[in-house]
């Protein structure tokens, strides 16, 4: 079964958020889809900086080829981003198993100072397609952080051909248990199952 890897929110922690119940739900989920699940504790999550999070996600994933097509990875907010880069870092020809953005975002509404270099300093989207065979991503129709959630999910369509799905009410996912993250978690993991018989 795959190792799944959880890249935090902005300030987030594995204690944070949904993290520890979706941890242990999927522990609890028949056939165990993932194991093991960690989820990154990132220097400062307090100040995720686009020159400490890739590099501490990419010591995470490792440069084995074999681990990493038996890895799949999970980001939220600017997680995602974080993610992004340290898959485009990947040595070339590396692959995962796939990839779910919860809350991702290319831009926000009202940007401060810090996260301007997440907004202006893209991966490489190609190699992350490369690395990527299957992004999904998962956005709210009432994100605090990004109003406009029909062209953020169009940007994402458009620049890796990601699989968006809305879910209604969610807000930016902050919530101590996260339902359709564990769901979409769970249709994915099946899906790698099938396609691995």
């Amino acid at each position: 079964m795959p190792r799944l890897l959880v890249v935090p929110r902005w300030a987030g922690t594995p204690r944070s958020d949904y993290y520890p119940w979706l941890v242990d739900a999927l522990a609890d989920a028949p056939g165990r889809p993932f194991a093991p699940v960690i989820v990154a504790d990132l220097p400062e999550p307090g100040h995720p900086r686009i020159h400490t999070w890739p590099p501490a996600i990419g010591r995470l994933l490792g440069d084995d080829p074999a681990v990493l097509a038996d890895t799949f990875v999970m980001g939220h907010s600017v997680g995602c981003q974080a993610l992004l880069h340290a898959l485009a870092a990947l040595p070339a020809g590396a692959r995962v198993a796939g990839m779910l953005a919860v809350a991702g975002w290319w831009r926000v509404d009202d940007p401060w100072p810090a996260i301007l270099p997440w907004q202006d300093r893209l991966p490489d989207l190609a190699r992350v397609r490369a690395t990527v065979p299957s992004l999904t991503v998962l956005l709210s129709d009432g994100d605090p952080f990004t109003g406009d959630y029909r062209e953020n999910a169009a940007q994402w369509r458009e620049r890796l051909g990601a699989e968006v799905e809305v879910v209604p009410g969610a807000r930016h996912f902050n919530a101590a248990e996260e339902p359709a993250v564990l769901a979409t978690l769970l249709r994915l993991a099946g899906g790698l199952r099938s396609s691995n018989v």
